[in-house]
């Protein structure tokens, strides 16, 4: 199908504004741990302390990822000439954006404009979506490199066309998934050999340049390998690939779940459009003379890549994200066969609707009911005494009620206002986040405030401990690019360094390790200020303190605010 200016224009349009929307506010709120703390500093370490080869952490080899990503953020950094929450955000926004626009393209050139455009806007509104696009992760350049390459793959070998240049280039784009996170990059040249199986056009993979096709697949990862080989040796190699990349990738390590964890999972965290997965399914198979090739490669990638995912035991809701873009065609056709007529019944639409709206009017009574004391118990304070957690709780009630009423509503009007109402949910949620929900939970998630308190009682004749993990409990560096000079595993360890001579800080991730395990007197000299980061109280204990203890109070702060 030809491209013409008109449609063009359109989709141009449409992506830039989901750029706008996801840009909106992104720097209100601190980075959100562990991971993304974690994941910026690793980039600023690579521009700073120019670990561009070796990805480090608190100056210390980080083994858990390769360093493509990390080197994004650094670049991000350096480009906009500081190191801010904005800056290390941009790459993971920008390479989204460019999904949504890949995605756009080969829909527009096999399926038409409305398909393109409906399908676009039921990814960037997809919940699991937009929140990662919107954070530091690995996910979405991976999802990127995947999606592209196995669109491009498909394109060439569903037809007639054999373009043996882009079919190297989407190799390419497979072998550089891999050093951005995993070799389960892998994964478009799987779902394509069972679509031509399927198709009975296996003959069609004889086409494929694959001397050629393989050595650039393999050119991303043995160029890192090289220089890294010649940093670190073979105990980098070790650790980094065969442990933890390929550990991951088979499941061998992660986190392990059930076979049928993600029939649960999917539905939850790809509203509001994961119910309408089914009757588009069984349309696909009613309305054979409306499918087309691309629709039929995204089905069997949405199965194929389900299917494999849910083999494999380590599992996260983030890994299923390599089949929301095939998930968004075949939705996205879905709605256009209801609004063009081929689909005359609404209730293919209407009984998704109808689970929502219970789904969405349950959730809300329930916070009516509950979530006042639910907030209460886990972070330890009353609404009354903070108007920013009332006011989260009382929006949280009424953006769940309020949907389920709207959607209610909707059924009763034409189809395309069933639509209307469904992206404008997810409009209201992006927005509600970025001005209300993640400013005002900062106060109880970010390590902005312990790094700001350690900064001002940090002098040279220093030594900071950790006693915790140094993968979940790095962010602090990011604020004040403060390094660990010890790590501790067990009390007797981080009492003695409490005892030692000199001048100590130290950082507990937990704060029941310190009650649990020390009397008062073995931290006796030591100021002892508590911060609520996750779903922990971390603690900061320095020696000859030189703040007040209003400035570090973070229970008063949090009250104040």
């Amino acid at each position: 199908m030809e491209l013409n200016r008109k449609a063009t224009l359109t989709i141009l349009i449409l992506v830039i504004s989901i750029f706008l929307v996801y840009i909106f506010n992104i720097g209100a709120y601190d980075l959100w741990s562990p991971d993304e703390p974690r994941y910026a500093e690793v980039g600023r370490e690579a521009a700073v302390d120019d670990h561009w080869i070796i990805p480090h952490l608190n100056n210390r080899i980080y083994y858990e990822k390769p360093p493509t990503y990390f080197n994004l953020i650094g670049l991000s950094g350096i480009l906009a000439g500081e190191f801010s929450v904005t800056a290390v955000r941009m790459p993971g926004i920008i390479i989204s954006v460019l999904l949504l626009l890949s995605l756009a393209y080969f829909v527009l050139k096999k399926d038409g404009l409305k398909t393109a455009v409906l399908s676009t806007i039921i990814l960037a509104t997809t919940i699991n979506f937009f929140w990662l696009a919107m954070k530091i992760n690995l996910d979405i350049p991976l999802v990127f490199c995947t999606t592209l390459a196995a669109l491009i793959l498909f394109n060439n070998y569903s037809d007639f066309k054999n373009n043996k240049l882009t079919t190297i280039f989407a190799f390419f784009l497979m072998g550089l998934g891999a050093v951005v996170k995993s070799p389960i990059s892998i994964l478009p040249l799987i779902t394509l050999t069972v679509y031509l199986l399927i198709n009975k056009k296996a003959k069609k993979l004889k086409e494929i340049p694959w001397l050629a096709s393989l050595f650039f697949m393999v050119l991303p990862a043995l160029i890192w390998l090289f220089f890294a080989y010649q940093k670190a040796g073979y105990s980098y190699f070790e650790t980094t690939v065969l442990d933890q990349l390929v550990g991951y990738s088979t499941g061998s390590q992660g986190h392990p779940q059930p076979f049928y964890y993600y029939l649960i999972n999917f539905p939850m965290v790809a509203l509001p459009w994961s119910f309408f997965v089914v009757p588009a399914l069984y349309y696909y198979k009613k309305l054979k003379n409306e499918r087309n090739t691309l629709l039929d490669f995204s089905v069997v990638s949405f199965l194929v890549i389900f299917i494999v995912f849910s083999m494999i035991g380590s599992k996260r809701n983030v890994y299923l994200l390599q089949l929301y873009p095939f998930f968004a065609i075949i939705v996205g056709w879905f709605f256009k066969q209801h609004l063009n007529g081929k689909i005359k019944e609404k209730k293919s639409i209407i009984i998704p609707m109808l689970i929502l709206i219970i789904l969405f009017l349950t959730v809300g009574i329930y916070i009516y009911l509950n979530g006042e004391a639910l907030i209460a118990e886990e972070l330890d304070f009353q609404l009354n005494k903070n108007s920013s957690f009332f006011t989260l709780y009382q929006s949280l009630y009424f953006l769940f009620t309020g949907a389920g009423i709207v959607f209610l509503l909707s059924i009763f009007t034409k189809k395309r206002y069933m639509f209307g109402s469904l992206v404008m949910f997810s409009l209201i949620l992006i927005i509600m986040l970025k001005t209300l929900f993640l400013p005002t939970l900062n106060t109880v998630k970010s390590e902005r405030y312990l790094a700001e308190d350690l900064a001002a009682a940090y002098n040279e004749s220093a030594e900071v401990g950790l006693w915790g993990s140094l993968n979940n409990d790095s962010g602090f560096v990011f604020y004040n690019g403060i390094y660990y000079d010890k790590i501790f595993s067990e009390a007797e360890k981080a009492r003695e360094f409490l005892n030692s001579e000199g001048n100590q800080i130290l950082i507990i991730n937990e704060a029941e390790k310190l009650y649990d395990n020390f009397k008062q007197n073995d931290y006796q000299g030591f100021k002892v200020n508590k911060y609520r980061v996750g779903s922990d109280d971390t603690l900061l204990l320095i020696e000859n303190p030189l703040l007040t203890n209003s400035s570090l109070d973070s229970d008063n702060r949090m009250a104040e605010e």
